[in-house]
């Protein structure tokens, strides 16, 4: 009834083929997820609880004063947002960077002091212990003005 040529079989085994493997990452993806995009999302869940959480204390502050509680989550809402400028951030403010620690933004801070202020984001490699890799990652972070 249903005759198939050689080439035929052949296509049609393909397309199981990939239809199978495809349905098996699927069912990988979904049982073992992305660990790297689940800390992302969790960050990033965290994050909006925060400011949510917190928005309700602005709204109750007054007309205009600027309570610290009010300062502090401009600030954070800043760096969400704004690029760093490394000409003028303190140590706690780099420190905010991913893969940069409490020690690195000292060592940055001081490169900065003895050597003056930076000309280009890239110049940042040029503190010991900030490779590509870590460049990389903060790259789109951090500006100089």
């Amino acid at each position: 009834m249903l005759e198939f040529s050689l080439q035929e079989k052949r296509f049609i085994l393909f397309l199981l083929t990939t239809f199978l493997v495809g349905c098996v990452v699927v069912w990988y993806r979904q049982t073992h997820g992305d660990p790297a995009l689940a800390a992302w999302q969790q960050e990033q869940r965290l994050r909006a609880q925060q400011l949510s959480s917190t928005a309700p204390v602005l709204q109750q502050s007054g007309a205009g004063g600027e309570t610290p509680l009010r300062q502090s989550l401009l600030s954070q809402k800043r760096r969400l947002i704004a690029r760093l400028n490394i000409n003028t951030a303190t140590a706690e403010e780099l420190a905010t960077l991913e893969r940069i620690g409490p020690a690195l933004a000292a060592r940055i801070v001081r490169y900065r002091e003895e050597n003056g202020p930076f000309q280009a984001t890239e110049h940042l490699q040029r503190v010991k212990g900030i490779g590509p890799q870590t460049f990389a990652r903060i790259r789109d972070r951090v500006g100089v003005e």
